[in-house]
C-alpha cells in the first residue's frame, strides 16, 4: 500500500517512485515513474524509463518493460547501462536468452571501449549468457581472462596466428583489433603468398599507424608502392628487416627516404643487395641509422661500391660479401664511421693493414675471412675479437708485439695460423684482469711442445671453450681443459677424445659438450653424460668420401 501523502510531501515523481519501490509498492512506484517519464527529457528521461522498466519487471509486465528498454536504446544507443542491459535482462526473464545474447553483442559493438564504465558489465553479461547457452562446449579463454592478460597471451602468437584469431568470433575480433600493441610489428615470415594492399592497410590501421618494426620477406611481395606506404604512413618505424631468398633493390632504396625515425636496417644472408643499393640506403638514412646489417653484398671485383656516406650515428655494422675475392677499402670505412662500437666485415679482401684504434669506441671486431696478414692495432675498449678463417695471418711480426686488449671477453681464431704463443700474448691482459669468458681456438695446427700450462693460456673466468679439430692426444685435451676450471660449454668435435675424456669433462663441471665427428667416442659414453644432466651434441662420424676435417685441409698440410 502507498505511504501516506504527508510522507511524500515535497518529493518529485522520480524520488517518490524510488521510495515506493524500496517499500515493495511496485504498482505505486510504476505510477510515479510514469509521471516522471512524461515530464522528463534527456538523461532524466532515460533514468525514468529504466526505473519504470524495473517496476514492470517486478509486476511481470515484461512486454511494457521491453518497450521501455527499446525506447532507451533508440534515445542513447551508445550507452551500456540504459537499454542493452535492461533489454537483455527482460528477454532472459521472458525465456529468450538467444535474443538477449544478440542484444548484448549489439551493445558491445555500439559502445566504444573506455567511453562507458558500464561496458564491463555488458561484457560480463554477454559472457555469462554465452556460457549458459553452450555449457558443454570448450570454454573460451578470452571470456575468463582480464583484458591485460589476454593481450599478454596474444603477444606470444605469431603474426599469422593473430590474423587467424580474428576470424574465430566477433568478440575475439573486437578484442584483438582494440589492442594496438598487438599490431606494432608487421611480420610476414609465415606469409604463403603475396600480401595485397588491402591486408597491409588493415594491419596498419589496427596498429593505429604506430608500427615500429617490420619484418618483410620477399615471398610477401611487397613492391615499391607497398613499401613506400609503410615508410610514409608509419612515422614510428624504427626497425626494418628484409628476409628471404632473392634480390632486393628499389623497393628498399626508394622507400626508406620517406621514413623519419628508421634506426635499424637488416638485409639477411639469403637476400642479395648490390653495393650501390647499400650506399643509396645508407645515404638516405645517414641522420638516423644506428645499426646496419647487410649479409649478402653482391658486387664484382671491378665495380667496387661507392664510398660510404658520412655516418656519425652508426654504432653497429655487419657488412658481408656474398662470396670471397672482392677488394674493400677499410680505411674509407673508418673515416666515415667514427662512432662504431661493433663492426663485422666478412669475406672481403683488405688491401693493407689498418689501425682499429681509429674507432675509439669499438667493442666488437669480426674480421672473418678477410685475408689479413697482420693483426691490426686494437683499441683498449675492445671486448670481442673474431679472426676466423684467415689462413695467411702472420705469426712472425718482428719486433712488434701482439696487441692485448685488457677488456677482451671473446677471442676466436679458428682456421688461422696463430700459434699458442700468439694466443697467450693476445689474451694476456684480459686474463690478468679476469675478463676473458669465451675462447674459441680450434681448427689450427697445434704446436704443443710440453706441458699444457706452458702452451695454453690458463684462465679461471673462461666459460666457453672450443678445441674442435685440434690434433692433440686425448691426455693433452684433458690437460688443456683442466686449465679452465669454470668452463661450462666445451667443443671437442673432430678430436681424439674417447669415453675417458667425456667422463673427465663431465667431472670437471662441463654442462654442454659437443662431440660431433669424434670417431673414438661410443654411444654408451654419450648416454652416460646425458644421464649426468649434461647436454650433449653428438653425431656419428661421416662415412662420406667428401667429408673432410681440419687435419686433412690445405691449411693443415701446408707447413
Amino acid at each position: 500500500m502507498a505511504p501516506p501523502i504527508a510522507d511524500e510531501e515535497g518529493m518529485g515523481p522520480l524520488e517518490r517512485g524510488r521510495r515506493r519501490y524500496q517499500q515493495k509498492d511496485y504498482s505505486g512506484s510504476l505510477s510515479a515513474f510514469t509521471e516522471a517519464v512524461n515530464m522528463s527529457s534527456g538523461h532524466m528521461k532515460l533514468t525514468a524509463l529504466d526505473h519504470r522498466a524495473a517496476a514492470q519487471e517486478k509486476l511481470q509486465k515484461f512486454q511494457p518493460a521491453l518497450s521501455d528498454a527499446k525506447r532507451m536504446i533508440d534515445l542513447k544507443p551508445a550507452l551500456s547501462k540504459v537499454g542493452y542491459l535492461r533489454c537483455g535482462k527482460v528477454l532472459q526473464l521472458k525465456g529468450n536468452p538467444e535474443l538477449a545474447l544478440k542484444i548484448y553483442e549489439r551493445g558491445l559493438g555500439k559502445v566504444k571501449i573506455g567511453t562507458d564504465d558500464e561496458r564491463t558489465m555488458l561484457q560480463r553479461m554477454y559472457n555469462k549468457t554465452k556460457r549458459a547457452l553452450a555449457p558443454k562446449k570448450v570454454l573460451d579463454p578470452l571470456v575468463f581472462l582480464p583484458l591485460e592478460l589476454a593481450e599478454m597471451v596474444c603477444q606470444h602468437l605469431t603474426m599469422r596466428d593473430r590474423v587467424i584469431c580474428l576470424a574465430v568470433s566477433k568478440p575475439w575480433k573486437r578484442l584483438l583489433e582494440s589492442s594496438h600493441k598487438l599490431w606494432t610489428t608487421l611480420d610476414t615470415t609465415f606469409a604463403k603468398k603475396s600480401m595485397n594492399h588491402k591486408s597491409l592497410k588493415a594491419h596498419l590501421k589496427r596498429s593505429n599507424y604506430t608500427l615500429d618494426h617490420a619484418i618483410i620477406t620477399l615471398r610477401a611481395g611487397l613492391d615499391l608502392q607497398k613499401m613506400t606506404y609503410i615508410t610514409s604512413s608509419c612515422k614510428n618505424l624504427r626497425r626494418l628487416e628484409i628476409r628471404g631468398s632473392g634480390v632486393i633493390g628499389e623497393s628498399l632504396t626508394k622507400s626508406v627516404p620517406y621514413s623519419r625515425s628508421l634506426k635499424v636496417v637488416s638485409v639477411s644472408s639469403g637476400c642479395a643487395i648490390t653495393p650501390s643499393a647499400v650506399h643509396e640506403t645508407l645515404t638516405s638514412l645517414r641522420k638516423t641509422i644506428t645499426e646496419a646489417y647487410f649479409m649478402c653484398v653482391k658486387g664484382s671485383l671491378h665495380s667496387h661500391p661507392q664510398d660510404f656516406p658520412r655516418l656519425d650515428c652508426l654504432k653497429i655494422l655487419q657488412y658481408k660479401a656474398a662470396e670471397t675475392g672482392t677488394n674493400f677499402d677499410i680505411h674509407r670505412l673508418i673515416n666515415v664511421t667514427p662512432n662504431l662500437e661493433s663492426v663485422a666485415v666478412n669475406n672481403w679482401i683488405f688491401g693493407s693493414t689498418f689501425d682499429a684504434c681509429l674507432w675509439p669506441k669499438l667493442q666488437q671486431l669480426d674480421l672473418t675471412d678477410t685475408h689479413i696478414t697482420l693483426l691490426p692495432d686494437l683499441p683498449p675498449t675492445l671486448k670481442h675479437l673474431i679472426l676466423n678463417n684467415n689462413g695467411n695471418l702472420r705469426v712472425d711480426i718482428g719486433d712488434r708485439q701482439f696487441p692485448s686488449p685488457p677488456l677482451l671477453e671473446t677471442f676466436a681464431c679458428a682456421g688461422t695460423t696463430l700459434n699458442n704463443s700468439a694466443i697467450k700474448d693476445i689474451t694476456r691482459e684480459s686474463i690478468k684482469r679476469g675478463n676473458l669468458k669465451t675462447l674459441l681456438i680450434g681448427r689450427r695446427l697445434a704446436d704443443s711442445r710440453g706441458r699444457a700450462e706452458d702452451d695454453y693460456p690458463a684462465s679461471e673466468t673462461v666459460e666457453e671453450l672450443s678445441l674442435a679439430s685440434l690434433w692433440e692426444q686425448e691426455h693433452q685435451l684433458i690437460q688443456i681443459v683442466s686449465l679452465y676450471p669454470n668452463v661450462r660449454k666445451l667443443d671437442v668435435s673432430s678430436t681424439k677424445a674417447t669415453g675417458v675424456a667425456v667422463k673427465a669433462f663431465v667431472q670437471m663441471g662441463v654442462q654442454y659438450l659437443k662431440l660431433n665427428e669424434c670417431s673414438e667416442v661410443g654411444i654408451d659414453a654419450v648416454e652416460w653424460a646425458r644421464g649426468q644432466g649434461v647436454a650433449v651434441e653428438f653425431n656419428f662420424p661421416s662415412r662420406s668420401g667428401n667429408a673432410r676435417v681440419f687435419r686433412d685441409s690445405a691449411l693443415a698440410t701446408g707447413f
